[in-house]
């Protein structure tokens, strides 16, 4: 039960200090650890003050020990008993004893007389040149002792044993270790103390980003790191986390502005597709109920209701196109299994399909710079044709009856296509926006055309998906101008960049 009790304090112990702030670990550490290194140098300290004064108290007993008994020996059975002017100071006693067991202590303490050896032959051999230690006979402290035997002419035989009192040598030993363990105290605390102050400084770039990570956690993605001065691992990491901040910031931005078109388009497509579904829908219920009866009602009420659903086909197949250009796209296009693709020849191409689609409409193919001429770019044939067939198609469709201008040629390494129209144009307020999926300025346009707002935001996903771009300017005169630049194919970006631009 006990050692239960007692491992269950261990581990609280040590997960009340797991919980503990890091820079206090630290300090408690960094302290524990001085404190060792202090006491163990105290300790060692110690040790050899012990050591050396044990040595120099052996060495003047040593070399007190002959005057000594001779004193001794002098002073025996009278009443003046001196230690000799020429004895290294201390506290000495000599012991005496004679054949007849006779013995004396000589120069002794009232109060203390150490606990003497026994001085047989046999012991004394063992210290008449090594000096050892004993206690005292009442508790006064340690003597160091050495013995021997001395002839005197009117004593005879006499063993010996000469004892120095150690206590001065112990309160020398106890000051300084006391002193130690005071100055160990105080430079602990000291060093505890600094390095509170500087774990403490160094964490502050820690705490900033803490204070930062908390702040991003609560919403707020525009925070960031104070970028500490210096070059060392916290620095780093702040600078580190700043770029990645800022990434995850741009990201959040993309997915917020996704989502954002997502809805947009869920919306707008909905909305388009609930007007035709109403028709289809309107026609099929006024023929359920015989409103629609007549053989001519009857047709165009079924002409409507194809009409519809022709509109929702196109619209559905659009939506389709966007989505599979969208995906080409945000996967990395690979233009090594792109075509050479003559721009000229498809400008060609739109133009006199346009002319057949209105042939009482002026539209003409020009150079852009000078004559026409091969202008070849790499990419898809069909999807370009789409981006050619949509903006030749809108000229068409809202800018009747204006002449239209297509021109084709090369500048700065790029093939550019322009089409221009000289219609009612579009409202400059409107043509950041004239690209986005289902985006009308004028709806009624759209009503009355029968356009999805999709054309556009067709030709704007094709041309990017090829590295290309496409503007929008006013024409002179007015109207409007779609303007398509795309990378030359190699041998052509070459040749433009040797020759520049053709002139007329």
């Amino acid at each position: 039960m006990a050692q239960a009790s007692s491992r269950r304090g261990l581990s609280g112990l040590g997960l009340r200090a797991e919980q503990a702030p890091l820079r206090l670990r630290i300090v408690a550490m960094i302290a524990v650890l001085l404190a060792g290194a202090l006491t163990a140098t105290g300790l060692a300290a110690t040790a050899l003050l012990r050591s050396y004064l044990y040595q120099r108290q052996d060495a003047e007993l040593l070399a007190a020990r002959t005057p000594l008994v001779n004193a001794a020996l002098d002073s025996h059975g009278s009443t003046k008993r001196t230690v000799p002017a020429y004895v290294p100071g201390g506290t000495y006693v000599v012991h005496l004893e004679w054949s007849n067991n006779e013995h004396v202590d000589v120069f002794s303490s009232k109060q203390h007389v150490p606990n003497w050896p026994d001085l047989s032959p046999t012991s004394r051999a063992l210290s008449e040149t090594t000096p050892f230690t004993v206690e005292s006979d009442s508790g006064g402290g340690e003597w160091r002792v050495i013995t021997g035997t001395s002839q005197s002419p009117t004593q005879g035989t006499v063993t010996y044993a000469v004892a120095a009192s150690l206590n001065d040598v112990d309160d020398t030993v106890d000051r300084v270790r006391n002193l130690s363990a005071i100055v160990g105290v105080v430079v602990t605390l000291i060093g505890a103390l600094i390095a509170w102050f500087g774990i403490r400084r160094a964490f502050r770039p820690l705490a900033q980003i803490e204070e930062t990570a908390a702040a991003i956690a609560a919403g707020d993605l525009t925070s960031r790191v104070p970028p500490p001065a210096g070059n060392d691992e916290v620095a780093s990491l702040a600078r580190s986390l700043n770029v990645m901040l800022g990434r995850i910031e741009d990201a959040f931005i993309v997915r917020t502005k996704s989502e954002e078109r997502m809805r947009q388009f869920v919306q707008d497509a909905s909305h388009e597709l609930r007007t035709p579904l109403a028709t289809v829908r309107g026609y099929a219920e006024l023929y359920r109920q015989g409103a629609v009866s007549k053989p001519d009602d009857v047709a165009a009420a079924v002409r409507r209701i194809e009409d519809e659903a022709t509109r929702m086909s196109k619209m559905v197949d659009s939506l389709l196109l966007l989505n599979r250009v969208d995906e080409e796209h945000s996967g990395g296009l690979d233009q090594d299994p792109y075509d050479s693709v003559d721009v000229t020849v498809l400008a060609a191409d739109a133009v006199q399909d346009a002319r057949a689609r209105a042939p009482e409409r002026t539209i003409e193919l020009v150079g852009l710079d000078g004559p026409l001429g091969p202008t070849t770019v790499r990419g898809d044939d069909h999807r370009l044709r789409q981006v050619f067939a949509n903006l030749v198609g809108n000229a068409l469709r809202y800018s009747d009856p204006s002449p239209i201008e297509v021109a084709v040629g090369t500048r700065d390494a790029h093939a550019i296509f322009e089409v221009r129209d000289h219609g009612p144009g579009i409202p400059e307020g409107a043509r950041a926006q004239i690209f986005e999926r289902f985006y009308r300025f004028d709806a009624s346009r759209n009503s009355a055309t029968g356009g999805s707002g999709l054309g556009l935001a067709i030709v704007n996903a094709i041309v990017e998906a090829h590295s290309g771009s496409v503007d929008l300017r006013e024409s002179s005169g007015g109207g409007a101008t779609f303007i398509v630049q795309l990378p030359l194919a190699d041998s052509d970006a070459q040749q433009t960049h040797r020759s520049g631009p053709a002139q007329a």
